[in-house]
C-alpha cells in the first residue's frame, strides 16, 4: 500500500498536480512519523488504512471550522484532498453488506456475541466500515 502512494507520488510530481503531490507526501509523513512510533520498518497495510483514515478524519473536521470562518477557498482545497485520499482506502461496505457480513457470522458462530462480531469484522474488514453503523446493525442483528 505505501508503495501504491510513492507511485501516485511519482505520477502526481510528473503531471505537476501540486495539490495530489502536497496530499499524498502529507500522507507519507505521517505513515512514515508512525513507523518510527512503533519502531518498524514497514507499517502493515491495516495500521496504513488506520493512518489514512485519521488524515481523512482531520480533513473533515478542518471543513466545519473553514465553514464557520467562511473561507470557501480553503474549504474547497480540504474537500479535494478529502477525494485524493479516498482514492487509497479500501472500498467502504454498505449497511446492506455489512448486514450480510454479520447475519452470516451469527449463523456459523453459535453463541455470537456484539463483541465477537465486532472483532471479527475487524480482524476481517478493518477499515472498510463506519463503526459505529456496523455496531447498530449488528446490535440488531444479535439482539
Amino acid at each position: 500500500m505505501k508503495a501504491t502512494l510513492k507511485e501516485a507520488l511519482k505520477a502526481a510530481m510528473k503531471s505537476q498536480d501540486r495539490l495530489r503531490m502536497e496530499t499524498i507526501r502529507s500522507v507519507l509523513s505521517e505513515i512514515q512519523y508512525e513507523e518510527m512510533n512503533k519502531s518498524v520498518d514497514e507499517l502493515p497495510a491495516g495500521d496504513i488504512v488506520l493512518v489514512l483514515q485519521r488524515e481523512l478524519k482531520k480533513r473533515q473536521e478542518a471543513i466545519g471550522f473553514e465553514e464557520q470562518a467562511n473561507r470557501q477557498e480553503a474549504k474547497a482545497k480540504l474537500q479535494n484532498e478529502i477525494t485524493i485520499i479516498e482514492t487509497f482506502l479500501p472500498k467502504q461496505l454498505d449497511a446492506t453488506e455489512l448486514e450480510k457480513i454479520i447475519a452470516d457470522y451469527k449463523q456459523s458462530t453459535p453463541g455470537a456475541a456484539l463483541n465477537t462480531a465486532m472483532k471479527f469484522l475487524k480482524e476481517k474488514y478493518a477499515g472498510q466500515y463506519d463503526g459505529k453503523s456496523a455496531s447498530e446493525i449488528a446490535k440488531r442483528i444479535l439482539g
